[in-house]
């Protein structure tokens, strides 16, 4: 599969915070790629650099196999969905999918069947008449990705566009989301802060942290397989647990997801309840060991605070080095028998 968008050695710094630090990074033509990190680690500005609107200290970005790096945004045949969807209020909808092309000073003739087709593709046929300021936040998201859609771009830029959905419509927005995406073939760069949308969302997604990518891969490798601690902290729903562990010689950490250990009175490990949370079918328990370490246990019976629990880890992944080493991790299953230093 060609490469449809490089970022070589991209770096750009405000002042004394370097929020691109070499940065560089291969997205395949029609993949779905999803930019994920906590707010303030530059994800939005590595987007505005890659449609044109930042400048970059130094690197190159190449998009289709061509250097745009000093070109502008109206030369670089991109796209972008922002959180707002930036519609205009005073125009219907129809003039809202044309208005980019009107721009291009298309014939009206030319004009007409492209709006209408992209319409009947997203499903908002109906609604070409009304104004946007009396459609549904969901039928918005519709509306801003027909008037991208429409120019047939090379590239769809989206800067968390979901966020301002609630919960239930960013639910069906999503499927639908990812639904049009394959429907097209297009390449898609999807900034988020929500795991969720990563998980769902993408074929790869990439962490950033202090300006460069902590990790890049399928989301279910980030969670399974973190290549660091941070990693394993920041993405799931709970943190990753660490115990002091050696393995193969190797002086590190045990790291255990909650749902890698089985909680059961024949566990060979013990830990006291301090705080039990209901969700869903599971109860998620925040314990503390014998020595003091805090951990967080799945459990599919309620459990009473200040009960002890057994549990057994049947699955971990080892980082080597100290307390907050992130060295590297290997995936293990059930550890060996030199019981963790509780």
């Amino acid at each position: 599969m060609t490469v449809k968008l490089q970022l070589d050695r991209v770096s750009k710094q405000f002042g004394r915070l370097l929020v691109a630090d070499d940065v560089s990074l291969d997205v395949d033509a029609g993949e779905f790629f999803v930019l994920l990190g906590p707010s303030g680690e530059g994800k939005s500005t590595l987007l505005r650099m890659i449609a044109g609107i930042e400048t970059l200290d130094s690197g190159t970005i190449r998009i289709d196999g061509k250097d745009v790096t000093d070109l502008p945004p109206n030369k670089r045949n991109i796209a972008m969905v922002f959180q707002n969807y930036a519609l205009y209020p005073n125009m219907n909808v129809y003039r809202n999918i044309a208005f980019p092309l009107k721009m291009q000073y298309f014939p009206p003739e030319e004009i007409e069947p492209k709006v209408r087709d992209v319409a009947k593709t997203l499903g908002i046929s109906e609604i070409l008449d009304r104004r946007v300021n009396q459609i549904s936040g969901g039928q918005q998201q519709r509306v801003a990705l027909a008037r991208a859609i429409v120019r047939n771009p090379t590239l769809f830029l989206l800067d968390e566009p979901l966020s301002n959905l609630d919960a239930r419509v960013r639910f069906a927005a999503r499927a639908e989301l990812k639904k049009i995406q394959r429907d097209l073939g297009q390449t898609f760069f999807f900034v988020t802060h929500d795991q969720k949308e990563a998980e769902v969302l993408s074929d790869r997604t990439g962490v950033l942290h202090h300006g460069v990518f902590e990790q890049i891969g399928p989301f279910g490798q980030l969670y399974d397989t973190p290549a660091t601690r941070w990693i394993g902290d920041f993405v799931g729903d709970v943190p990753m647990n660490y115990i002091p562990w050696t393995e193969s010689g190797a002086a590190g950490s045990m790291g255990f997801r909650p749902e890698w250990a089985e909680v059961s009175p024949a566990g060979s490990e013990s830990a006291t309840v301090q705080v039990a949370e209901r969700v869903g079918d599971f109860t998620y328990l925040l314990c503390t060991t014998a020595n003091g370490l805090r951990i967080y246990l799945r459990s599919l019976r309620s459990v009473d605070i200040g009960t002890e629990v057994h549990y057994t880890v049947n699955r971990h992944v080892f980082f080597q080095g100290g307390p907050g080493g992130d060295g590297g991790t290997t995936e293990s299953g059930r550890p060996e028998r030199h019981p963790p230093s509780h």
